[in-house]
């Protein structure tokens, strides 16, 4: 029953987005036929003779992360937190449950397996010469890869079953403790991201904030592909603002339930949440303006301040009042406003 509800999520989800990913296949062009390469030659690199072996395990684990984070972006159609009360109230064995995660996992990890056969492929068309004789390591390693992502996937979802668990009161809480007062907002809004329930909020902008460091970085260290790093930052951004948005209202729900008999107006919780949802996008906006200042890169005169409006825009514009349309009329204004983004960014480093 939870692999049929979560192929039909994972359906309903791939028919949602199926025109944004026609649409960045238009955008990239003729750089698909780079791209589509890119996720099997870590396999090879690793393989090759003359790699070390702590690089070669490196470059094992790196190909191993996008497959884990593709199944930790999911959990929510793997495994949701609605069931997970009626998982445990059910005489299931433990050999049941990881059974039926490996399942789920197995569906959710097929795309980027079928990505890194495609890429698998493309190479033995091209049949370069320094590849001859590694074919075979590197299908092992791409099975190892894959088994390193289903292990490091079932044990957050091992994880995520104890953190859902409801806590144990401890004796002395119902003693009275001297506390500090403080404000409605900072209680209802910013106290929930260290100990309440939107703690998953503030690791997804821990998230946000370690993809952009890294996007940084490469164009930093690497100034020739910086236009590269500066595309690609844009849709993590949007992507980080769009996913904090759905689980701010998610997490943060309870609270506004609760919070109804106080002078707090829905508006004013709305507002509140579509501002943290953004705090990404004005994280990215202040650091690529200050490296784009600062490093060695000749900026477009038109394109660079239209990129630094759409950096503001488009996510605002993306994640404004979503309850009023329909998924996918959200997902059609997303993508709009990311592809302009997007288009501009290729234009600002010439």
């Amino acid at each position: 029953m939870r692999l049929q509800w979560s192929r039909a999520e994972l359906a309903a989800l791939l028919r949602r987005w199926a025109a944004f990913l026609a649409v960045v296949a238009a955008v990239l062009g003729s750089f698909i036929s780079t791209l589509i390469g890119w996720p099997a030659l870590p396999l090879f690199w690793a393989m090759q003779a003359d790699t070390p072996a702590a690089l070669s395990l490196a470059a094992l684990l790196g190909h191993a992360l996008p497959g884990l984070l593709l199944a930790w972006g999911l959990r929510e159609a793997l495994l949701p937190a609605r069931w997970m009360p009626f998982e445990r109230a059910l005489p299931l064995r433990r050999t049941d449950i990881w059974r039926a995660d490996l399942s789920v996992l197995a569906l959710a990890l097929l795309p980027w397996a079928l990505l890194n056969l495609i890429s698998f492929a493309a190479w033995r068309a091209a049949s370069p010469a320094w590849m001859q004789g590694l074919w075979l390591q590197a299908l092992l390693g791409f099975a190892f890869s894959l088994l390193l992502s289903a292990g490091g996937a079932l044990a957050l979802m091992q994880w995520r079953r104890r953190s859902g668990r409801p806590a144990r009161r401890a004796a002395a809480a119902g003693k009275a403790t001297g506390r500090q007062t403080v404000s409605t907002w900072t209680a209802l809004l910013w106290l929930p991201l260290w100990r309440g329930p939107a703690r998953p909020v503030l690791h997804g902008l821990l998230a946000a904030l370690l993809a952009l460091l890294l996007c940084l970085a490469a164009a930093w260290h690497f100034p020739v592909h910086a236009a590269w790093a500066l595309a690609f930052s844009t849709l993590l951004t949007q992507g980080f603002c769009a996913r904090l948005q759905a689980q701010a209202r998610q997490c943060y729900a309870p609270l506004q339930a609760a919070s109804a008999m106080l002078p707090v107006s829905p508006q004013a919780w709305s507002l509140r949440l579509y501002a943290l949802a953004l705090l990404p996008a004005l994280l990215a906006w202040l650091s690529w303006a200050v490296l784009l200042a600062l490093g060695p890169w000749l900026l477009g005169p038109r394109a660079t301040p239209a990129f630094f409006v759409a950096a503001l825009a488009a996510p605002a514009l993306a994640l404004w009042r979503p309850e009023s349309l329909s998924p996918e009329a959200r997902a059609g204004r997303w993508l709009l406003s990311w592809g302009i983004w997007v288009a501009l960014a290729s234009e600002v480093i010439v």
